[in-house]
């Protein structure tokens, strides 16, 4: 079983999680807990409710309260993971496989009449093909509301810098693909609590220059790029993470080229401490698709976040992880 960033596993319990990373232990699937069953829960399927947990503190607490299996420390990562043991797997959803259902299906929903559509007016404009396009979020699950977004998958290094440079160009000319106006940023501002992390007029500076966000049809869309499987390098035990706790930094951003990917990467340098541990990192990295094209090459930036020390069989880094707690930023300065 192989799973990567923008799946998601139900467990046998009817937990579902959306899975994180492309590297997993040989046991489990690192994923964080997105939506459980619940008598009180606004969405519904196949009979069930369910309650969508929005917050990662509250994530948490509920599975040390009620699933404490579901969180294990992991040596090489070193650090504290949410993970669904491969045994108690019920069910993994394809991105792929759903985006193939959606464009055989003939009684679609609204919001699944839209997903099809802007799949396929970024196939033809990019010229990839369907294959390396998914379906993830609510409607990979069946548990989307009419007002949903639509999260598309991009897979393969390629075909997600294709997408990227079609974007550049549709959102300008193309009426019913926009990026974010003011109001809508507003709006993602709130749904991400933002408010500890940055003021509006910081966020409204760095989101509005976005491509993989923005509006179709009025409806909010989010696209994720991964690197294929063949793209990847690492494997699972071919690197030890060590942490040194908190840390505040400003830097020059030397290399961006990784930032559309998940996870987004930063080469920094002229790095100076502000707050927290001794150690500087050569780069900021970012498991979070909110900080995807944060910040580009050349310019400085401050950035709070874990900082930890990476060690492979080849080389030795260091490294601030940004996105872990509600408080962490990256910001131009």
């Amino acid at each position: 079983m192989r799973s990567r960033e923008g799946d998601f596993v139900e467990t046998i319990q009817g937990l579902i999680f959306d899975v994180k990373g492309l590297i997993h232990p040989p046991d489990r699937v690192i994923s964080f807990l997105r939506y459980v069953p619940s008598p009180d829960g606004d969405r519904q399927r196949h009979g069930t409710r369910y309650r969508k947990i929005h917050d990662l503190d509250e994530r948490w607490a509920f599975l040390r309260e009620h699933y404490p299996d579901y969180i294990y420390f992991d040596d090489y990562f070193g650090r504290e993971l949410q993970a669904v043991p491969k045994a108690k797997i019920r069910l993994l959803h394809d991105p792929r496989k759903k985006l193939n259902e959606l464009l055989k299906g003939n009684c679609l929903e609204p919001i699944e009449r839209d997903t099809v559509e802007l799949s396929q007016i970024l196939e033809k404009e990019a010229a990839i093909d369907v294959d390396n396009i998914g379906v993830s979020g609510s409607v990979l699950v069946g548990l989307h509301e009419s007002s949903s977004d639509i999260d598309l998958i991009i897979y393969g290094k390629d075909s997600s810098r294709s997408i990227q440079e079609t974007l550049e160009r549709l959102l300008y000319t193309n009426k019913i693909l926009r990026p974010y106006d003011v109001e809508g940023l507003k709006r993602l501002y709130r749904s991400r609590s933002m408010e500890t992390a940055m003021g509006f007029s910081g966020f409204l500076a760095h989101e509005r220059r976005k491509v993989l966000q923005g509006s179709f049809r009025d409806r909010d869309y989010f696209i994720r790029c991964l690197r294929d499987w063949d793209e990847v390098q690492e494997t699972y035990g071919s690197f030890r993470c060590k942490r040194f706790g908190k840390a505040k930094i400003h830097a020059v951003v030397s290399e961006d080229s990784e930032s559309i990917f998940t996870p987004c990467i930063y080469e920094v340098k002229d790095v100076t401490r502000l707050e927290g541990a001794e150690y500087v990192p050569d780069r900021v990295i970012s498991y979070r698709g909110r900080f995807c094209e944060q910040v580009k090459t050349g310019e400085e930036i401050m950035a709070l976040g874990e900082l930890e020390n990476v060690v492979t069989d080849e080389k030795e880094y260091s490294q601030l992880v940004v996105g872990e707690s509600s408080r962490d930023f990256i910001l131009k300065v």
